[in-house]
């Protein structure tokens, strides 16, 4: 029930956060009590979070043949210019659709950035009329297609819970002189202890930006922490 909140407190010797930098870029300020060091806030604010996502588009059975592999989209200066003035500007920035592996009867649109934002703040019918416009004006003249009998998409960025798919770097990074491992960088208490301790993609300096840099910068965490306890010797009377 939204009517109620109910907050729940944990004592621990440690904590990981595993939140998305799209989510530490919207709530850094209120997440931490104390507040961050400047060091972590740079990292976070030179750090840069996009939107990529799927539309996926599934048919009856196949208008394609079996060695095709799907379509990309190239446009002309004349046709961008129209499209860019009518509701259906985002789809502009839909750049291809492509077969699915292990997926016969589905096409997997992609798209990214500021359309795919507009995109997620439509409901299904739009956006596959959105889609259909494309299949129209690309493919009309090259096979016949036939209309999709349901859609699917993501919606990485209206998410609250990702804000974004994931992170890549900017000219804002440069800038901030920040990195990957400055995010990283765990927060120690006055004894040396690991207190609070960063880890999910965009805090991996080689595999930023993919599904394997998330759980690898567990691992570092947990090694982290390891390497601590190592440090003492525990005698057993």
């Amino acid at each position: 029930n939204n009517m109620f909140s109910i907050r729940t407190s944990y004592d621990a010797e440690h904590v990981v956060c595993t939140v998305s930098l799209g989510v530490l870029k919207e709530n850094y300020r209120t997440l931490f009590n104390p507040l961050l060091p400047k060091l972590k806030t740079n990292a976070i604010e030179g750090l840069s979070i996009g939107v990529v996502d799927k539309i996926f588009l599934e048919f009856e059975k196949p208008f394609w043949n079996e060695d095709w592999a799907g379509f990309s989209l190239l446009w002309t200066l004349n046709d961008s210019k129209d499209i860019r003035i009518t509701s259906n500007a985002w789809v502009e920035d839909v750049f291809g659709f492509y077969k699915v592996d292990h997926q016969p009867n589905i096409l997997c649109g992609w798209i990214s950035g500021a359309s795919a934002r507009a995109m997620e703040k439509l409901d299904d019918d739009s956006v596959l009329q959105g889609c259909m416009l494309l299949f129209e004006k690309f493919l009309s003249q090259k096979m016949t297609w036939t209309k999709p009998i349901k859609i699917i998409r993501s919606n990485w960025y209206s998410n609250k819970h990702f804000r974004g798919s994931y992170s890549f770097r900017s000219m804002s990074t440069d800038l901030l002189r920040t990195s990957a491992k400055d995010l990283a960088q765990p927060l120690y208490d006055s004894l040396g202890k690991p207190s609070l301790l960063f880890a999910g993609e965009a805090t991996s300096d080689h595999y930023y930006s993919t599904v394997h840099g998330a759980p690898s910068s567990g691992w570092r965490e947990g090694k982290r922490l390891a390497d601590f306890y190592s440090r003492y010797v525990i005698i057993r009377l």
